[in-house]
């Protein structure tokens, strides 16, 4: 035998199993290999893995034994928690974050230092550390090799993790000191130790969590992304629905115009804060990316469902701040995937079974001659429903929406490129489509509303029309055929102009005949020619996506043409600066004159220091548990300008509104003062329909029975669906005066007791307080602002470093290839830009949200490249 031949053979074998090897990197294990090697080394960390299952096992046990709603639910639901952690431990680490916004009910409870999300985080760490420590009825998957795992971090972005919680911990026992010692009643305000635990709460959190996320990257890297995509995917899902629910029961859908701000489901907004902002700002780009990747027509559909809801949530919050980052951080992630996918075009297939399943071949991005036609098109259909709008409603506006629909569902024309059979076919269509809108105009006077029922037969009839041409068969693949799409379509678009004067009457027709008949040339552009040639060449996927952003389009309308508090809100932003340059500044003061500079003030301690060192007319109000014999509660009214919604109110939430509401309650007051009794209708800081009395109150030494007479009929709380809440709300009118409450009693004419812990003997459970309007004093306004006051200096430089260098490896660092690298980089930008014009990370959930994206980007790696089949080798040559 030939050596040199042999010795080739022995390389070739050798790059075979390196190239077997690489190709099933990010593979789903094979049950065989499932089921671990014999003989395989134990992990060294399972039997430690139980001192950690056990206590927070027990912790979680112990707050939902105490839950004031109940140890009846709050014990089975942490058990179920625990048990989903450990039987799906290589994807609840992902799956859980879809619940951390859905489960706050601070307002029933009176819990605000101790969350629900608290017991969901412990049961979560209880189960997936007892998955860890075992036993098991079937062996984990092996642990993958270094160079195939998802997930590692590498010792830089350790070393400043470390440091950073270091930071956090010292500023959280600074805070602690400096409310004067450590205090674990759960039922504390603002002013004590409690907020000080609760801003070091999210950092616990991860560290809880990171060897959970790192384990199942290293066994099963193929299901925790995708558990992690859907987890972000459905904290947006979560807050929109939130945003959707209040809008419809308190302002109704397309009300853009009240000076309502959105607060979902978010409690941390009852002062104030811009927790939802944030969450969507996280959120948004995930949804962008799962309608990028969706693979089929129904995961398409959700998605893209999905992604409009959310970005209906967007335009509901008014928030200037939100629509900036939005602008910005939505296209560098479309900028990021369409790099990925330029990169993936140039590549070989990824091998069965990746981390992220591969994208199909139709979500690869179209030429840049086809954006631009889809582009065009949605630009049309934009400019002719903003010019309609004023006149013609939202009626008119989903007229035209809808023809811009069934224009982007059309294929090519049979004409193709020959430009003058095209304008024949679209004149041929106009004839034919005059008669029939002069027809549906006349059949619309003599009916009331028949206009939107001929409208919809005539959309039907394009989109059904359309459905033919694609199928090819014979006629409507003909010159024949194109003139009855056109007809169809253009009967449609009239037949939006017959909608319009439904609505608007003539000044609505006068004001939209040109646009529709600038719209009508839209026809013979989609086609033929460059541009209708190029838009011929386009599946379903892309074309859905022109479909979808048409809706947004005209959202967008809607909101700016349709009300007039965007125009309100951006009218004020030059004055909003100042105002706001003006409360930094005071922040930073505050900071430099405790000697924060270099550590900080202490977590949780913005309140008490603005409070006590703002000037004596802006002096904010408190709500605090006194105790005692009787337990009572202090409320005080600020020195401030008290306004409707600059007072502050004590609250609970309450079922129902009968009829002859009668408010009684044992009061005590040194100072002559005013008290405000209501009950209304409220989600959480804007009240609707209420039942109020005032009272005066004389000077008194010893507690005495008031009692206001609300009165009503029953009609709170009885819209219908969606329904709204309602809560009891009590308040100091006069300011710079205090009261003492030791017990509160709400019933109507039936005698039947409508509040819980009226005497407050379980303390402050059940109660909460909020602030409608006045919630500067509460928040440093600015995210660098809040860590340089509680952590100094350094918490800011480790802070930003952290959020810096994760930004920059999902962007163009060593995940910027991972299927998640486009959305983190999105949601990073999109928080940050948030977080310059309010402090975000004040509220422990989203802090810990935030916190997640940013150890994910200093962890993620890009997947490694898939392997080049080698050729098998030549035959050797005969003898």
């Amino acid at each position: 035998m030939n050596p040199e031949t042999t010795l080739g053979e022995g390389e070739r074998r050798r790059r075979r199993r390196r190239s077997s090897s690489t190709s099933s990197a990010f593979a789903s294990p094979s049950p065989r290999a499932s089921s671990g090697r014999r003989g395989a080394a134990p992990d060294r960390w399972a039997p430690l893995a139980w001192l950690v299952a056990a206590p927070c096992l027990l912790l979680a046990l112990y707050l939902a034994a105490i839950h004031p709603l109940g140890a009846g639910w709050a014990v089975p639901a942490v058990l179920l928690v625990a048990l989903l952690a450990r039987y799906f431990w290589t994807t609840w680490p992902g799956w859980m974050l879809a619940l951390v916004p859905l489960i706050g009910l601070a307002p029933w409870t009176g819990w605000l230092w101790l969350e629900e999300w608290d017991l969901l985080v412990l049961a979560s760490a209880a189960g997936g550390y007892a998955a860890w420590a075992g036993p098991h009825r079937h062996t984990p998957p092996p642990v993958q090799a270094v160079w195939r795992r998802a997930l590692r971090w590498r010792a830089s972005a350790v070393a400043l993790m470390v440091l950073a919680a270091a930071a956090t911990a010292l500023s959280v026992f600074i805070g602690v000191t400096d409310a004067g010692g450590l205090d674990l009643y759960v039922y504390q305000g603002y002013w004590e130790s409690g907020q000080a635990l609760r801003a070091g709460k999210p950092v616990l959190a991860l560290l809880l969590m990171l060897p959970l996320w790192h384990r199942a990257a290293t066994r099963a890297p193929q299901t925790l992304t995708p558990a992690l995509g859907v987890g972000l995917c459905g904290v947006l899902l979560v807050v929109s629905l939130g945003a959707l629910w209040e809008r419809l029961a308190f302002t109704g859908f397309s009300n853009f115009s009240t000076d309502y701000r959105t607060t979902s489901v978010f409690w941390e907004m009852h002062v104030g804060g811009a927790a939802l902002d944030g969450a969507l700002a996280l959120s948004l780009p995930f949804g962008l990316l799962a309608l990028l990747r969706a693979r089929g027509r129904l995961g398409f559909a959700w998605a893209m469902g999905l992604l409009l809801l959310g970005l209906y949530a967007l335009i509901t919050t008014f928030s200037r701040g939100l629509y900036l980052a939005a602008a910005l951080a939505l296209p560098l992630t479309l900028a990021l995937w369409m790099r990925q996918q330029s990169r993936a075009q140039a590549a070989p297939a990824p091998a069965p079974g990746a981390v992220w399943p591969a994208a199909p071949a139709q979500a690869l991005m179209p030429p840049g001659r086809s954006l631009f036609g889809l582009g065009l098109l949605v630009a049309l259909g934009a400019a002719v429903a903003w010019q309609m709008f004023p006149n013609s409603g939202y009626r008119g506006l989903l007229a035209v929406s809808g023809a811009m629909v069934a224009l982007m569902l059309q294929p090519v024309g049979h004409a193709g490129g020959d430009r003058r059979e095209r304008l024949l076919g679209w004149g041929l269509g106009l004839v034919m489509a005059v008669p029939l809108v002069g027809l549906g105009a006349l059949l619309a006077t003599w009916v009331n509303k028949l206009a939107y029922g001929l409208y919809a037969l005539a959309w039907l009839l394009s989109v059904v029309l359309a459905r033919a041409a694609w199928s090819g068969r014979h006629p409507w693949r003909t010159p024949l055929g194109d003139s009855l799409r056109a007809m169809a379509w253009l009967t449609t678009v009239g037949l939006a102009g017959v909608v319009a004067w439904n609505w608007g009457g003539m000044p609505a027709v006068e004001r939209a005949w040109l646009p529709l008949l600038v719209l009508s040339l839209a026809w013979p552009l989609s086609q033929g020619g460059s541009v209708g040639q190029v838009l011929g060449q386009l599946g379903w996927r892309p074309r859905m996506l022109a479909v979808g952003a048409m809706l947004g389009a005209s959202a967008i309308v809607a909101a700016l043409a349709g009300g007039s508090y965007i125009a309100e809100r951006s009218s004020t932003v030059s004055q909003d600066l100042d105002g706001r340059f003006a409360h930094w500044s005071r922040g930073l003061a505050m900071a430099d004159v405790a000697g924060g500079e270099w550590i900080g003030v202490g977590a949780g301690r913005y309140l008490p220091h603005f409070a006590n060192n703002a000037p004596v007319e802006e002096r904010i109000g408190d709500v605090r548990f006194l105790g005692g014999t009787p337990p009572r509660v202090a409320l005080s009214a600020g020195r401030h300008t008290l306004g409707w919604g600059e007072m502050l109110r004590l609250t609970q939430r309450v079922n129902d509104a009968p009829p002859g509401l009668r408010l009684r309650v044992l009061v005590r007051n040194p100072l002559q003062l005013k008290l405000l009794g209501e009950v209304c209708e409220r989600h959480l800081i804007y009240t609707e329909a209420c039942r109020t009395r005032q009272a005066e109150l004389p000077a008194s030494e010893g507690f005495r029975w008031v009692t206001l007479e609300l009165g009503g009929n029953g009609e709170l709380g009885q819209r219908g669906w969606p329904k709204r809440g309602l809560a009891l709300s009590l308040a100091v009118e006069t300011p710079s005066t205090k009261v003492e409450i030791a017990g509160v009693s709400l019933q109507g004419s039936d005698g039947r007791e409508l509040l819980k812990n009226g005497g407050f003997e379980d303390g402050m459970a059940h109660w909460f307080f909020s602030s409608d309007r006045h919630h500067l004093p509460w928040h440093a306004k600015s995210l660098p602002l809040h860590w340089y006051f509680e952590q100094g200096g350094i918490g800011l430089v480790l802070s930003l470093g952290l959020w810096a260098l994760a930004l920059g490896r999902v962007s163009w660092g060593n995940a910027a290839g991972h299927p998640l690298a486009p959305a983190l980089a999105g949601a990073l930008l999109g928080f940050m830009l948030v977080g310059l014009f309010d402090s975000l990370v004040d509220g422990a959930r989203l802090a810990f949200l935030y916190g997640t994206l940013v150890c994910l980007g200093l962890g993620l790696r890009t997947p490694p490249p898939p392997a080049v089949p080698v050729p098998p080798p030549p035959e050797p040559a005969s003898a």
